[in-house]
């Protein structure tokens, strides 16, 4: 994933003036600090570079999950068969 390191500064009256100018920019995938009396108050991506984002900690949260299998599988943990639950704690479960 790759950002710009520095992302346009704009107001939030720019943003009310300068909407289809703004719009642009995110399209270019250009992101755009939003400030209001020189504190940033919001944060504008194009939907491919938010998507972009989540994918990446999804990546990130799937490692961790994996890492955390793979030492449970190192250190002898215990695995639960499923097919020894009730339908109650199933359903409770949301499983099958």
């Amino acid at each position: 994933m790759k950002l710009p390191i520095i992302p346009i500064i704009k107001s939030v009256t720019d943003l009310r003036y300068q909407t289809a100018e703004i719009i642009k920019l995110l399209e270019q995938s250009q992101p755009v600090l939003v400030t209001r009396d020189n504190d940033t108050v919001a944060v504008m991506l194009s939907p491919t570079q938010y998507q972009q984002i989540i994918n990446f900690f999804e990546e990130l949260e799937e490692e961790k999950e994996t890492e955390k299998l793979e030492k449970a599988i190192e250190e002898g943990g215990k695995f639960t068969d499923f097919n020894l639950i009730d339908k109650k704690q199933r359903k409770k479960l949301k499983i099958g």
